[in-house]
C-alpha cells in the first residue's frame, strides 16, 4: 500500500487536514463580545462554547482508531472536515438566535477535532515508515502549530465585523476537503493478521508511552490554565500579555515541528526525556525569576518541549504495532493527552488549594513533577525503543 500511491499528494492532504485542527480556537478571542451578545446566558454556558470542542475532541480522537478498522480513513476524515465546516457556518448564519445554537455548533467542530488530530497521525503511520514518518510527524505538529496562529490571527480580523463573521474562517475548508477527496487514497482498512503475536494488540511499550503522555499533559497544560491569572495577578501585564506568551508556545511548537527530524536524529531514544526536561525547566523558571520574560521564555520552552514529545510518542506507539493496529494505538495516545489537559485543573488544583498556594505555586509543584517524570521516562527509555519491520 506504500509504494502504490504518490506520497508527495499524500503528504500535501495530511498537512491541509492538520493546518486546520485547531479552528476552534477562534472562539477564545471573541468569548467577551459573545457575553455582551447573551448577557443574561449563565457564564459557564459562555465558558463552554470554549470547552466543548476539547470535551468532544477528547472523546472523538479516541473512538476514531476503533472505527478506522471498520470504515476507510478517507471517509473518517472526510466525516471529521464536514463535521467541523458545518459548526463553523451554523455559528455564523444562526449563532445570533440562541447560545444553544453556539455550543451545538462547538460540539460539532470538536467532533472534526477529535476525529482528524487521530486520523492524520494514522494516515502518516499507514502510508510512511521509519525516519520519513517520525519527520512528517514532527512537520505536521509545525503545521498544527502555524495553522492555529494564521487562524487566530485572521478570525481576530474578521471580528471587527462583528463576532459572528469569526466564523467565516471556516470557509477555508472548502478548499481543504476538495484536496482530501482528491489527493488521499480511498484505500479499505487494514485487516489484522492472526500471526501477529505481541505486535497485533496494544502493547506494553503503547501503555508505557500512554501514561508518560498523561502525566506529561496534565502537569504541562498547567501553564495555559493559569499563565494569564499569574501575569495580572502579580501585575507583569494583562489580558494581551498572556496571549503573547501562549502565541510564544505556539510559535516555539512550530519550529521544533520544522526541525524534528534532525533532533530526533541526535537525541534518539532520549529526545522524549529531554522534550519533559524542557517544560519542566520553564516552569520552574516562573517560579523562581517571576518576570514576564521568564514567563515567555517558559511558553517558548513548553511549546518546544510539547511539539517534541507528541509526534514522537504517536511514532513511538504506531511502530509498536502492526498497520492494522496503529491507529488503535495512535488515538490512545491522542486519547490520554486531551484526557490529562482536560483533568488538570480537576487534579492540581485540590492538591495546590490544599497548601494555600497560588499560581506560583503551582508552577513549582509541576515543574518538579516533570523533572522527576524526565527521569522515569529516562530510565524507562528502552520502551521508547521499537523496530518498524512490522509495518
Amino acid at each position: 500500500m506504500k509504494t502504490k500511491h504518490n506520497k508527495n499528494h499524500i503528504k500535501f492532504a495530511i498537512l491541509a487536514i492538520s493546518s486546520v485542527l485547531m479552528a476552534s480556537m477562534i472562539a477564545s478571542a471573541i468569548l467577551a463580545d459573545i457575553s455582551m451578545s447573551y448577557p443574561s446566558a449563565d457564564p459557564s454556558l459562555i465558558q463552554m462554547i470554549m470547552t466543548l470542542p476539547s470535551l468532544m475532541g477528547m472523546i472523538f480522537a479516541i473512538s476514531a482508531g476503533p472505527l478506522s478498522g471498520k470504515i476507510a480513513k478517507k471517509i473518517i476524515v472526510l466525516v471529521g472536515l464536514f463535521s467541523a465546516f458545518t459548526g463553523g457556518m451554523l455559528a455564523y448564519l444562526f449563532g445570533g438566535l440562541s447560545i444553544y445554537v453556539l455550543l451545538l455548533s462547538s460540539a460539532l467542530i470538536g467532533v472534526g477535532q477529535g476525529i482528524n488530530s487521530t486520523m492524520s497521525m494514522a494516515l502518516i503511520a499507514d502510508y510512511f515508515v521509519g525516519d520519513e514518518s517520525s519527520s512528517l510527524m514532527g512537520l505536521q505538529s509545525a503545521f498544527v502549530n502555524g495553522g492555529s496562529m494564521v487562524i487566530i490571527f485572521i478570525s481576530s480580523l474578521l471580528a471587527r465585523l462583528g463576532w459572528k463573521s469569526s466564523y467565516l474562517i471556516f470557509l477555508i475548508f472548502i478548499p481543504i476537503i476538495v484536496i482530501v477527496m482528491k489527493y488521499l487514497p480511498n484505500d479499505p482498512p487494514i485487516q489484522q493478521q492472526e500471526s501477529s503475536g505481541e505486535k497485533g494488540k496494544l502493547n506494553g511499550t503503547v501503555y508505557f508511552t500512554a501514561v508518560v503522555t498523561f502525566v506529561f499533559a496534565t502537569l504541562m497544560f498547567s501553564f495555559a490554565t493559569n499563565v494569564a491569572m499569574f501575569v495580572v495577578n502579580n501585575g507583569l501585564g494583562d489580558a494581551t500579555t498572556a496571549g503573547l506568551a501562549n502565541t510564544l508556545m505556539s510559535a516555539a511548537g512550530t519550529v521544533a515541528g520544522v526541525i524534528y527530524g534532525s533532533i530526533k536524529k541526535r537525541l534518539k531514544d532520549t529526545i522524549i526525556p529531554t522534550a519533559i526536561l524542557l517544560a519542566g525547566v520553564g516552569l520552574l523558571l516562573i517560579n523562581i525569576v517571576g518576570s514576564i520574560a521568564s514567563v515567555f521564555i517558559a511558553g517558548a520552552l513548553i511549546g518546544f518541549g510539547l511539539s517534541l514529545l507528541m509526534p514522537t510518542a504517536m511514532f513511538i506507539a504506531s511502530s509498536a504495532v502492526t498497520p492494522a493496529m496503529s491507529a488503535n494505538a495512535i488515538s490512545l495516545i491522542n486519547g490520554a493527552s486531551n484526557i490529562g489537559m482536560f483533568v488538570s485543573p480537576f487534579i492540581l488544583n485540590p492538591i495546590v488549594n490544599n497548601f494555600g498556594g497560588g499560581e506560583s505555586f503551582k508552577f513549582l509543584l509541576c515543574g518538579t513533577a516533570l523533572i522527576i517524570l524526565s527521569i522515569v521516562a529516562f530510565v524507562g527509555r528502552s520502551k521508547f525503543n521499537t523496530s518498524v519491520d512490522a509495518k
